[in-house]
């Protein structure tokens, strides 16, 4: 076998004897051949060499074989019972349209760091994996290659947590332990209070599914085969293998893990029979040389083990060792000895109370028929609280209704947005209750791509401080004609990241897909962003929302040109040194002359400012040769009174008054 990091382990104790002992002597062979022996034998099973081979797939057998043996003497002779009556059973009996058995769920989160106390919802989907997986309502068995359709099979099982739990208490199904132990062995430990971990509910009447915080040597999961030690029975997984949301490893990452392991739960071997070209004691699986990885192209390994085979490997099938994604099929003949299984050595659970609703103190819980809606559409809620609650009390921020008292409410969601919901049950014994933060989605109508129109790319714009005048109009395409679609008009400098965006609302209160802004605006953002001479390259887009979900369009360049109205330059001579002379005339109404001197290139600010000190008119904002310049400061907007002009230009810096008197 191929060594590889992550391995889906096969069965603990109780099938570590059936596979060794099985493998080698088994009942039901491949095809339609069969071997029927009175006992198993052992006889020529060379355990040295399966011993080394387990050591490279990671699984753990070796360990507990010997272990096994030495505990439960008596395992051999169940096992072999059982394959007895698997073939009995499946001879007498009709596997099609049968009654759907539903088998109670405990699942206890033992965890040593708080990432790994699994949330509910976590947990939950793992229960929803399995029962699409083993009722074929997977949404990939479109997946499944067409010549395997015809064996793939519903296996009627079902999955629910438990709602009694054993001592007739309500329940959610879920138990909590913190340990200090950071990793469990692939063994009994974690099933027992005493060594770190969390002991069993009665496996007669539940399925025990423990959440590992790890499992020694990268294992994925591992389970019990049918008829081993009740206090031990169940499976184990890896708290990031379990369900499929939350907090999940790639490629492992789909509740798979689960699928498989409640598999060997229900006396399912690995599908090459942990061995070479072995078998599973399933007529329709094919046969293959060893387990598959990653995610192989059908066909895959056509003829292998020297058969007539051209479909190859079912690499898809739940019991190989490919990815979660690539996973989507049981058969017909592994249905077969899961019902079996369920009909005979777990027959005790059809009749657990599990699943049987008991008064007591609430506990509340609901779920809803969807939780991802487009606005103005509706939800069902409903109550899956335990403990038989009497009353109801929901609140709905942003549904209607916004509250109610009925048991499972329809809410109306019309704006788009996210929502908590509360609920609150009870009953003579008490009350409970549960909030969801952002358990509801509402989105918005669907937005269609945004393309800029005007100014078109590299358009080059001149503006001033002074042109108060002058509108410029930015266009781009609608992303729909919905009330709740809203736009924004982003610019920053060309060469920053798009965090350094100004944004501003378009017109119309951010409706339009247009947005005007003044030549003066446009000048004070390139001094902001600082110019290179007289220009910088600015980067402007558009983003849309429908009051959920973003969506931005391309980006065009536009290149804002300053340019200072009123300045010249006076002489080329080059000056001595700076200056800044007295304004003319001084008092003045409503122009004014203002003269300063530039010895040496320098990038040069010349600004207004009031008595107060407030900035009133930026007058020149850029790189300027040597001369002497000139610059007719115009006022007629202005009221009487003092003001203050500055020039600033590499070190120089001098404050002058003026008069304002009209």
């Amino acid at each position: 076998m191929k060594n590889f990091k992550f391995s889906r382990l096969s069965v603990t104790l109780n099938s570590i004897a059936v596979i060794f002992l099985v493998v080698t002597g088994f009942l039901l062979e491949k095809g339609d051949q069969a071997k029927e022996p009175e006992q198993l034998n052992t006889a020529g099973f060379n355990f040295a060499s399966q011993t080394e081979k387990l050591k490279t797939a990671k699984c753990g057998f070796d360990e507990y074989l010997d272990l096994m043996k030495q505990e439960d003497p008596g395992f051999n002779d169940r096992i072999n019972a059982f394959e007895e009556y698997v073939k009995d059973f499946s001879k007498k009996h009709d596997f099609s349209g049968r009654q759907v058995i539903t088998i109670p769920v405990v699942v206890h989160v033992v965890w040593n760091q708080p990432i790994q106390n699994i949330s509910y919802e976590q947990i939950k989907s793992q229960i929803d994996v399995l029962n699409e997986d083993f009722r074929r309502l997977n949404a990939d068995t479109v997946n499944t290659p067409a010549p395997f359709v015809p064996f793939a099979a519903d296996a009627e099982i079902e999955f629910k947590l438990a709602v009694r739990d054993p001592n007739g208490n309500p329940t959610l199904g879920i138990t909590r332990t913190q340990t200090s132990v950071t990793s469990f062995p692939t063994g009994p430990q974690i099933k027992y209070s005493s060594t770190g971990g969390k002991d069993a509910w009665p496996s007669a009447s539940y399925l025990n599914i423990w959440t590992a915080p790890a499992i020694n040597n990268n294992i994925l999961g591992f389970a019990t085969f049918p008829g081993g030690n009740p206090a031990t029975d169940g499976v184990v997984i890896g708290y990031n293998y379990f369900g499929r949301v939350g907090v999940l490893s790639s490629p492992y990452n789909l509740g798979r893990t689960a699928s498989h392991e409640v598999g060997h739960w229900l006396s399912l071997y690995h599908i090459w029979g942990d061995n070479y070209c072995g078998s599973d004691l399933v007529a329709d699986t094919p046969t293959q040389e060893t387990e598959n990885y990653g995610c192989p192209s059908f066909p895959y390994r056509p003829n292998s083990c020297n058969q007539s085979n051209p479909n190859g490997d079912m690499f898809m099938n739940y019991m190989d060792y490919t990815n979660d994604i690539c996973m989507n099929i049981f058969t017909q003949g592994q249905k077969v000895r899961m019902v079996a299984t369920l009909n005979g050595i777990r027959a005790s659970l059809q009749n657990s109370q599990g699943l049987t609703p008991v008064q007591g103190q609430p506990i509340a819980l609901f779920e809803s028929d969807n939780n991802v809606i487009q606005h103005s559409n509706s939800i069902n809620f409903i109550d899956d609280s335990r403990g038989i609650p009497t009353s109801w009390n929901w609140t709905f921020p942003g549904g209607s209704p916004s509250s109610s008292t009925q048991q499972n409410p329809t809410v109306n969601y019309s704006t788009p947005g996210r929502y908590d919901v509360e609920l609150i049950v009870s009953n003579s014994f008490g009350s409970d209750t549960i909030f969801v933060d952002d358990y509801v989605t509402v989105k918005g109508v669907q937005m269609q791509s945004i393309a800029l129109t005007s100014p078109s790319n590299l358009t080059s714009i001149p503006v001033s401080m002074n042109d108060q005048n002058t509108l410029h109009t930015f266009d781009w395409s609608d992303a729909g004609f919905d009330p709740f679609i809203s736009y924004a008009f982003k610019i920053r400098k060309g060469g920053t990241p798009a965090s350094s965006n100004i944004s501003y609302q378009s017109d119309s209160n951010g409706k339009s897909s247009k947005f005007t802004i003044r030549n003066r605006e446009l000048d004070s953002l390139a001094a902001l962003f600082g110019t290179v001479g007289d220009s910088v390259m600015c980067l402007w887009s558009v983003m849309a929302y429908n009051g959920l979900d973003s969506l931005s369009s391309n980006t065009f360049i536009v290149i804002l040109k300053r340019t200072s109205v009123g300045i010249t330059i006076s002489s080329h001579e080059v000056p001595s040194e700076f200056s800044l002379w007295n304004n003319y005339p001084n008092p003045f109404n409503p122009v004014t002359k203002i003269r300063f001197d530039i010895p040496e290139q320098s990038f040069t600010k010349l600004t207004v400012y009031d008595i107060n000190g407030r900035e009133i008119a930026l007058l020149v904002n850029s790189e300027l040769v040597p001369g002497s310049y000139e610059f007719d400061f115009q006022a007629p907007h202005l009221s009487s009174g003092i003001y203050f002009y500055r020039l600033e230009a590499g070190n120089f810096s001098q404050t002058k008054r003026m008069i304002l008197m009209k």
